[in-house]
């Protein structure tokens, strides 16, 4: 990373992640949208607005200039934000599906594992 523009898109990844993991802990799955008024048509607040931030995460790594590599290591820290959010949060033993969840979550970690390796042996081979 060369320049401050390259870290910044790094941090300003990880704080919209932070944000976006927010909105699943602080809004209430029972909070619902009710577009007709009638209450005929209704959607999740806690969908609509995790759809919404997903998409601006995934429009800010697409459109802020940088090189590939900085983006790989923006999404890289992104996973690790959201992945450690799971392992801290999610309530594996109280549901029906913890253990699907666990062993998605173990999936996970392989992978935030095996990414960061990718960035920390950048130069094993050369």
């Amino acid at each position: 990373m060369n320049s401050p523009a390259e870290l910044r898109k790094v941090i300003w990844g990880v704080i919209l992640t932070i944000l976006w993991v927010c909105c699943f802990l602080f809004i209430k799955p029972t909070l619902v949208i009710d577009w007709a008024g009638d209450g005929s048509v209704q959607t999740s607040l806690l969908m609509v607005v995790s759809l919404i931030g997903l998409l601006v995460i995934v429009l800010f790594h697409i459109f802020y200039p940088s090189r590939g590599e900085t983006t790989k290591l923006s999404l890289t820290a992104c996973l690790t934000v959201v992945w450690f959010a799971l392992i801290f949060f999610y309530p594996f033993k109280t549901t029906t599906a913890g253990g699907a969840m666990g062993f998605f979550a173990l999936i996970g970690g392989l992978a935030v594992c095996v990414l960061w390796v990718r960035f920390f042996s950048d130069e094993v081979l050369a």
